[in-house]
């Protein structure tokens, strides 16, 4: 009996023993493990004395960030998109046997001439337009031609060639360590639209006989860079032609409107083919001695100096006037009609008198003409 009780007590002892641990490691596995931490050296206390004056509150740090908008801002009362996808509209067809008066003409425009300071505007010049379409690939540039007129847009050149013709170099001294000079190189300079003044386009005028108007077609454009010689600057020649019916739906994209100036949702192709801008012709077709100096120093004509070039522009002014007189001869002699005044009747009656005081007074003077001849034939 005594060994039984003493295996029966021991049972239960371990039982307890069982479940105390279960118990202990089901508490082990729901508490987490604690994060050791590190023995913090402690300083000796010292004491600060208490400031009497009173402790201003620091105020509450800022944000360095601007607030949402609401609504985003807009330069206008509205947003004008109707520009985003616009098209240029299509030219009248063109019938060669209705055509008359055929003549080609090259005009310089002069942005800084003030009637064209809608092509200087900042930030948006027609340089920078320019540019624009050839980085975006929307404009092509062609090879001018100094030679051959009718060869302007025979040869396309790449965006990356036209955009260097922009750039002009300097000269730059190369230095060694020791400050030694060692050489020097052309460097490239950052394109300045302001250095683009002038602009030259290609236009054919003729006459419709099927629509009885005279007509002005722009066929292309090309921004103008200086000639110089011996450091004087003799003249322009064109960079690179633009064929102007390829630039139109882009120009169509450009708003100019601009109520100083009275433009109302017009766009840059309209100023062109509305032509509402000033320009001088500098060449024509059937003027021989109409030579630019453009001409002469981009032909590269041997023996031709600086003054030859000079001379060559001394007449150019009188013989643009020539040419603007008698194209604006040709339009007042299409639409010159005699209109005549029908007269009232107070009018009509004053003038049958007159006629009739007139003939009254021939007769009288030929009765006395014949008074006096009389007694002269009885002597």
């Amino acid at each position: 009996m005594a060994i039984l009780s003493v295996s029966t007590t021991a049972d239960a002892q371990r039982k307890k023993t069982t479940k105390k641990s279960t118990k202990a490691r089901t508490t082990a596995k729901a508490k987490p493990k604690a994060k050791y931490v590190a023995p913090v050296e402690t300083m000796p206390e010292t004491t600060t004395p208490v400031s009497t004056s009173p402790v201003t509150a620091l105020a509450p740090a800022v944000k360095d960030s601007l607030p949402a908008d609401s609504l985003p801002p807009m330069d206008g009362f509205y947003r004008n998109e109707m520009y985003n996808n616009a098209k240029a509209f299509n030219y009248p067809a063109i019938d060669s046997r209705d055509v008359r008066f055929y003549k080609r003409v090259w005009r310089d425009i002069d942005v800084n001439d003030p009637k064209n300071s809608l092509f200087n505007t900042p930030g948006a010049t027609l340089a920078e337009i320019v540019l624009e379409g050839l980085r975006t690939g929307k404009l092509t540039a062609y090879e001018p031609s100094a030679t051959n007129g009718d060869s302007t847009f025979a040869k396309r050149i790449n965006m990356v060639n036209a955009l260097s013709r922009f750039q002009d170099s300097t000269l730059v001294d190369q230095f060694d360590s020791n400050g030694n000079k060692i050489g020097s190189k052309m460097v490239l300079n950052d394109f300045n639209p302001a250095s683009i003044v002038k602009f030259r386009t290609k236009e054919d005028i003729y006459f419709d006989k099927k629509r009885s108007m005279v007509v002005t077609r722009i066929i292309g454009i090309a921004p103008l860079k200086a000639i110089m010689a011996a450091g004087t600057t003799v003249g322009e020649a064109p960079v690179f032609w633009l064929y102007f019916p390829q630039c139109r739906d882009f120009f169509a994209t450009k708003d100019v409107s601009d109520p100083d100036r009275n433009l109302y949702d017009t766009s840059l192709d309209d100023i062109f083919v509305q032509r509402k801008y000033t320009s001088t012709i500098v060449r024509a077709t059937g003027s021989s001695n109409f030579r630019t100096t453009s001409q002469i120093a981009a032909a590269s004509i041997p023996g031709v100096t600086t003054a030859d070039a000079l001379n060559a522009d001394k007449d150019k002014a009188a013989t643009s006037k020539e040419i603007e007189a008698k194209i604006q001869g040709f339009k007042d002699k299409t639409w010159n009609y005699e209109i005549q005044k029908r007269q009232t009747p107070a009018e009509k009656k004053a003038a049958e008198k007159a006629e009739k005081a007139a003939r009254d007074a021939e007769k009288n003077a030929k009765k006395n003409a014949d008074k006096a001849a009389k007694p002269a034939k009885s002597k």
